[in-house]
């Protein structure tokens, strides 16, 4: 279920990694994260590694 541009899916769902596919309104619905390690460096430093060679 997508609300305002963030994806959810009911814990039924998730556990059956049917996340895409959950449907279910009527259940408490958790937000999906994104998949990976999440990002510790804060927005500035990320633009300066990707412009320039600095950190």
């Amino acid at each position: 279920v997508l609300i305002s541009s963030k994806k959810y899916a009911c814990e039924t769902c998730i556990k059956g990694h049917r996340s895409s596919a959950c449907k279910h309104t009527d259940r408490p619905l958790f937000e999906i994260k994104k998949k990976g390690r999440p990002v510790t460096q804060c927005e500035h430093c990320r633009e300066l590694r990707k412009t320039i060679t600095f950190h």
